[in-house]
């Protein structure tokens, strides 16, 4: 298994803060974190990440035209 990334690797991969991406995590608008035991965000898959980006990157004329695939 890959090591997981952490929160610094993840914020630093959006340009975001830690606080950012905490509340982006708590309102279920970020990648699926690995959960710990108590439900702590231990990290995240690489694999994960960029199934996220893949999934929520528009182009400009879907940006435009609200057309969204996927």
């Amino acid at each position: 298994m890959d090591a997981l990334l952490s929160y610094a690797d993840v914020t630093e991969h959006y340009g975001i803060t830690v606080p950012s991406m905490r509340n982006r995590v708590l309102r279920g608008d970020a990648p699926t974190p690995v959960l710990g035991r108590g439900g702590r965000v231990r990290g995240w898959r690489r694999e994960e990440i960029e199934r996220y980006d893949r999934v929520h990157t528009m182009s400009r004329e879907q940006y435009l035209y609200k057309k969204r695939t996927r």
